[in-house]
């Protein structure tokens, strides 16, 4: 998908010089490969952890959390409104890509969780400060899944990632079953636009192609390479898909403005009114990591609600939000 979101990667702090969060030396240590192929040496018990809050709570680790990770957006908003252990803990970042290193490292987590589209700045602050950093990938949901697993063996709950991911792929395959029979020349084709605008569509090389394509759908920019392409309106008329999705970064467009755009009047998908938001105001289901699986659920059943009308979407999203987040979907305010 997307690299706003789709890499993550993860730091592990040993050795901070001029720093009190060292592991002694003959302290029980692992060491776990990382999706760059690097051997990391951690500690066997960890306690203290920064990063990647998402994940964390979804392996039931939040406890260890010593700041909110990055934990920012609407569900980080979300979340610390029903749950006063994270509201406590201090928020390092300003918006998306800035952090607060130096308040980090006097919180001496063991382990850190980051994302790989790092603002610069930080990143060199961090290594300065004896942060070294190791890439963990998920341009693809295959790749989140391993991330998921390997930041479990790190954090020593192995079961829960499997647990978790194991719901992760009941979903897949409650969609499977459902659209696997779709002929390629019946499939939806499918626009995702975002963030900038209706004009900026997600590429064949994202996260979201991949959600389109599990969901029974195709993505009609699938040809194009990089991150969110910029394209003319003639170009999405010249597709004239059967579905727009907005994507749910954002919020810099809406359904309605669509709707009422004169250079969209002959395209399918504005003729039947089948454009539509990715939900989006508790977290995003078309980004990584593997929450996005309720994003292809609710894709296919938005999609091909013939196909899914008796799966209840929000039912689905209550339960898995209640058992990898601690609050159902409905608590923290979410809408469909």
């Amino acid at each position: 998908m997307n690299r706003i979101i789709p890499l993550i990667l993860f730091a592990v702090i040993m050795g901070l010089g001029g720093c009190d969060c060292t592991c002694p030396q003959d302290e029980e240590a692992v060491t776990v490969q990382d999706q760059a192929g690097r051997m990391v040496r951690v500690p066997r018990h960890i306690t203290r952890v920064s990063g990647e809050g998402g994940i964390i709570y979804a392996l039931g680790q939040q406890d260890k959390l010593v700041d909110r990770g990055i934990y920012y957006g609407p569900e980080g908003d979300a979340m610390a409104r029903v749950d006063s252990r994270l509201a406590s803990k201090p928020n390092l970042r300003q918006g998306k890509n800035h952090l607060n290193c130096e308040t980090l490292v006097a919180l001496r987590p063991q382990v850190y969780f980051a994302n790989t589209e790092f603002h610069k700045a930080d990143k060199e602050q961090m290594e300065r400060v004896g942060l070294e950093v190791f890439a963990i990938k998920c341009e693809t949901m295959d790749e989140s899944f391993e991330a998921v697993r390997l930041i479990g063996r790190v954090l020593g709950c192995e079961d829960r990632a499997k647990a978790y991911l194991d719901d992760c792929r009941r979903l897949l395959k409650l969609v499977e079953d459902r659209t696997g029979d779709i002929p390629a020349g019946e499939r939806l084709k499918v626009v995702f636009a975002g963030p900038k605008s209706v004009h900026t569509v997600a590429t064949g090389e994202m996260l979201q192609t991949e959600i389109i394509r599990r969901a029974g759908g195709e993505n009609a920019a699938a040809g194009l390479k990089g991150f969110w392409a910029d394209v003319s309106p003639e170009q999405v008329a010249l597709w004239d898909p059967d579905v727009i999705f907005l994507g749910s970064s954002w919020g810099s467009f809406g359904v309605e403005e669509v709707y009422r755009n004169s250079q969209f009047q002959t395209v399918r998908a504005v003729k039947k009114r089948r454009v539509f938001t990715f939900p989006s105001n508790v977290g995003w289901w078309d980004f990584p990591p593997p929450h996005c699986v309720l994003g292809v659920v609710w894709a296919a059943k938005t999609m091909y609600p013939e196909r899914f009308a008796d799966v209840d979407m929000l039912k689905i999203a209550d339960d898995f939000y209640a058992r990898y987040r601690g609050h159902t979907f409905t608590a923290l305010g979410g809408r469909l």
